[in-house]
């Protein structure tokens, strides 16, 4: 491996104040993210449990519970990977208005996008809808993390980071 796994944090109040921005790349060591991993599962079985006692407590779907109760929770980001002279850009769409409440870690091969806490969506008739962020993505190869840039721009985070060779990925490891 080339170093500790390190992450970047969005910053909120640059995001809020203009439509574009360029995250700086302030790295702090990585954090442990199998609490927050487990509090968004716990939050979607108690969606899929409430979804199958709307159902009458009849077995047979907990699968469709299930996949149900994870887009109610989860907020959906699409995403994509671009090979640009020896860099790879990723792009992930991401319905907010800002970044606020985002946080992005870029290692390696993966990058991690989450929430910082349920991230409110929009004001309904029936209550306040709040959605979570969890999502790992898996790069093509090794990028160079340290030199990653982060930026968010209507709607669109996008990372760019040097690939590694095969050479610099051996002689860092």
């Amino acid at each position: 491996m080339r170093g500790t796994d390190m992450r970047t944090i969005v910053d909120s109040k640059k995001s809020s104040k203009r439509n574009s921005d360029s995250i700086s790349n302030a790295y702090t060591p990585a954090g442990d993210y199998s609490s927050h991993l487990a509090e968004i599962q716990q939050s979607i079985a108690r969606r899929a449990y409430q979804l199958f006692e709307d159902r009458g407590c009849v077995d047979g779907q907990d699968l469709e519970d299930w996949l149900h109760a994870e887009s109610d929770v989860l907020l959906q980001i699409s995403f994509s990977i671009d090979d640009l002279d020896n860099r790879l850009i990723a792009r992930a769409e991401v319905p907010l208005p800002t970044a606020d409440g985002l946080e992005v870690q870029v290692q390696e091969q993966r990058i991690i996008i989450c929430d910082r806490g349920p991230i409110h969506i929009d004001d309904r008739p029936d209550g306040l809808t709040f959605r979570r962020v969890f999502h790992t993505y898996l790069l093509p190869q090794p990028v160079d993390w340290a030199s990653a840039q982060i930026s968010f721009r209507d709607g669109i985070l996008e990372v760019t980071a040097p690939k590694l060779n095969g050479d610099d990925y051996v002689a860092a490891a």
